[in-house]
């Protein structure tokens, strides 16, 4: 469990002017039953892997914060390629994954041109399906990131996927075996962010994942 959690929160985290976007994105998750697409209400999927996240970006670096008890912290650093993540649970601890340590795994993916419109933003949709499952991104060239943050970011083929978006996605749908997660923005604030946005949180131990 810890490991879809784990996938799911990573996948999440992928990401007007030719310059990469900085600043905030709100984002809404949503959880629906896979067959029917009808909305699931569950304390318990809202407690593990919660219902806002916001999202904080600037040269690559970005900074991640979810209602979610598992997963509530992440932030990366693309000079040393370090994810950190921090939970509810364990409040006093920091782990963090080496960008570079988990390989590329094969992929398939399909490209859907103009496929929604979310917030004005007109959005292709990335579909791709590897041993983890299926996900399906939409995302705008409005919000341009540059892959070579991300080119030693090999976990979870992020390098990769990155580098056929070029942009900050809006939406993304994760299929899991009995239920599909969405998280899709609600806001988007660009403007300068401050370096202190990404200074590591206080705790006691870190640990390698």
């Amino acid at each position: 469990m810890r490991t879809i959690i784990l996938c799911f929160f990573l996948i999440f985290s992928f990401s007007v002017s030719a310059q990469d976007f900085e600043g905030e994105i709100k984002y809404k998750l949503s959880y629906y039953q896979k067959e029917n697409k009808t909305l699931i209400e569950s304390p318990e999927l809202i407690r593990l892997f919660g219902d806002t996240s916001i999202f904080i970006t600037k040269k690559g670096s970005y900074k991640q914060v979810t209602n979610s008890q598992y997963m509530a912290y992440q932030l990366y650093e693309p000079l040393t390629n370090r994810l950190y993540l921090k939970s509810q649970i364990e409040s006093d601890t920091l782990f963090y994954i080496v960008g570079s340590k988990i390989k590329n795994t094969k992929f398939e993916y399909e490209i859907t041109k103009n496929a929604i419109t979310i917030l004005g933003h007109v959005c292709d949709k990335l579909t791709v399906k590897d041993d983890v499952g299926k996900q399906d991104y939409y995302y705008t060239k409005d919000l341009k990131v540059s892959p070579k943050y991300f080119r030693n970011f090999s976990a979870f083929n992020k390098n990769e996927i990155t580098d056929i978006m070029k942009s900050i996605f809006l939406r993304v749908d994760y299929f899991f075996i009995d239920f599909i997660a969405r998280m899709e923005a609600v806001a988007i604030n660009g403007g300068n962010v401050t370096d202190k946005q990404f200074v590591l949180p206080s705790h006691k131990i870190l640990i390698e994942k």
